[in-house]
């Protein structure tokens, strides 16, 4: 049996961020072009171990990027898009999920910001920011990579109840 080997990909160059996963297709997206398309600055407001903090930021919302992308829903779901996580990765490794749902205006409606300028200083990655927390523990600085996977089960829970029942 044959087996296709994936294509190596060429490494992501400064400001660039990669979207990936259970879409159509990876889409690689520049800070540059996001800094172009970024709202008003807002001012976001945390709690640190020893100190509150005020910062001004300027972006575009994470749900408005990840709008323009052909996502693969589960199709066996009325709403498939609420079964969909997002994983926000940083050039060190840290990492954040998020919920699609959370993110949606229709739903959770979570201001996600792909932040391009911070404190008037343009960044050379976006940071994923989430002005609703109270701590910056979710922030996601230098982002490179956004990863959309859905998570919905793999079988009808009908039949995992029926099992269950059986097994009494």
């Amino acid at each position: 049996m044959d087996r296709l080997v994936p294509t190596q990909r060429k490494p992501l160059e400064p400001g660039q961020v990669l979207i990936t996963g259970d879409v159509a297709g990876d889409k690689l997206i520049d800070t540059r072009d996001l800094d172009a398309r970024a709202g008003a600055p807002l001012d976001v407001d945390y709690v640190t171990r020893r100190f509150r903090e005020v910062h001004r930021v300027r972006g575009v919302l994470l749900h408005e990027v990840l709008s323009e992308l052909e996502p693969h829903w589960d199709r066996r779901h009325k709403m498939g898009r609420l079964n969909v996580v997002v994983v926000a990765l940083s050039e060190d490794g840290f990492q954040v999920v998020l919920s699609l749902a959370e993110i949606d205006p229709e739903f959770g409606a979570n201001r996600a910001l792909l932040a391009t300028r911070y404190n008037g200083e343009t960044l050379q990655r976006p940071t994923l920011v989430l002005p609703g927390d109270g701590r910056a523990s979710r922030y996601v600085r230098h982002l490179c990579r956004l990863r959309l996977l859905n998570v919905a089960p793999e079988d009808d829970p009908q039949s995992r109840s029926d099992m269950s029942s059986t097994s009494r």
